[in-house]
């Protein structure tokens, strides 16, 4: 499959991404999978078209054992191949599918910032614009790559309403607004926007050029250097702030679907993941060994133990 290191692109690349296109898969997705098709041709030295099934299952081998990676990553390979050779080349995929079944991801638990700690995170940076930026992260629950992409007109202040155009799988949706943050972005923009260059730009959070928009990589910098200057544990990158958003929706009452909605999942399923017991929940938990009554001859428990008892 040409056209992935300089040449022309090929009849089937063309057809591979128009037909992403028209099922609507969004422009993210379009360019892992040809990436992963592109692997493909590489490593066997041949267009896809004729590669085998077999072939295909030892390059999946191959991610997996060789190159180790994720799960997740391995699965966009699968996808990548599995719609190329049935939907692009219309072929029967049955074999192929068995051969390449989905990876399961582990689930884990996703780390959180308790609010004591948000405070001391989001008030670290020096810079309005850092600071604004990732209190827009927080109090959306927006994921990187939306918030870099937020553009002015997407704060609606009158209606208090913050609209991502920009969110996976090319769904949109509307967030309320934070009273608290619209005061930071105005303070933001007093600071470094108005009447300097740039403050016509339409992004919202700008980059090194006033055309552009503010960098991933420099937005994962801002929270890293913002950790750092807080003191905190670090507890993973700027996706933490998201978890925080979604969790402490939750633990003060609101419920799932809602939840869904607000961070833009298509699976409620997705959501759940944060339904993890709180600190909270679990002080209030009594062991069922406190409920047994073990009579008045029993040992009783001291009150305080000495410093060390348990360790001697």
């Amino acid at each position: 499959m040409g056209g992935y290191t300089g040449t022309p692109m090929t009849p089937l690349r063309a057809k591979f991404i128009r037909d992403l296109a028209i099922r609507g898969r969004a422009v993210r997705t379009q360019q892992a999978y040809t990436a992963s098709v592109a692997d493909l041709a590489r490593y066997h030295h041949r267009s896809p078209d004729r590669i085998s099934y077999e072939e295909v299952t030892v390059w999946i081998h191959h991610l997996i054992r060789e190159r180790h990676l994720a799960p997740s990553s391995v699965n966009i390979a699968v996808n990548a191949v599995r719609f190329l050779y049935g939907v692009t080349l219309g072929r029967d995929t049955a074999a192929l599918l068995a051969g390449i079944p989905r990876m399961k991801r582990d689930i884990r638990r996703a780390e959180i910032y308790a609010r004591s700690e948000l405070e001391a995170l989001l008030i670290a940076p020096t810079q309005p614009r850092d600071r604004a930026f990732l209190m827009t992260v927080y109090a959306a629950g927006l994921r990187l790559s939306e918030a870099t992409a937020l553009k002015v007109t997407d704060l609606d202040r009158p209606r208090m309403q913050l609209r991502v155009r920009q969110g996976k799988g090319a769904k949109e949706r509307v967030l309320p607004l934070s009273p608290r943050l619209l005061h930071e972005l105005q303070i933001y923009w007093k600071a470094q926007r108005a009447h300097r260059p740039g403050c016509d730009s339409p992004w919202l959070f700008l980059g090194t050029q006033p055309d552009q928009p503010i960098h991933k990589a420099t937005g994962q910098n801002i929270y890293y250097r913002a950790v750092r200057q807080s003191g905190l544990r670090r507890k993973g990158g700027i996706h933490v702030l998201r978890h925080s958003f979604a969790s402490h929706c939750i633990e003060a009452g609101m419920d799932l679907p809602l939840v869904q909605r607000l961070l833009g999942h298509s699976s409620l399923l997705t959501t759940a993941r944060y339904l993890h017991v709180t600190a909270a929940r679990l002080g209030e938990v009594r062991s069922p060994l406190d409920l047994i009554e073990f009579g008045a001859l029993a040992p009783q428990p001291q009150a305080r133990a000495t410093p060390g008892a348990l360790s001697r």
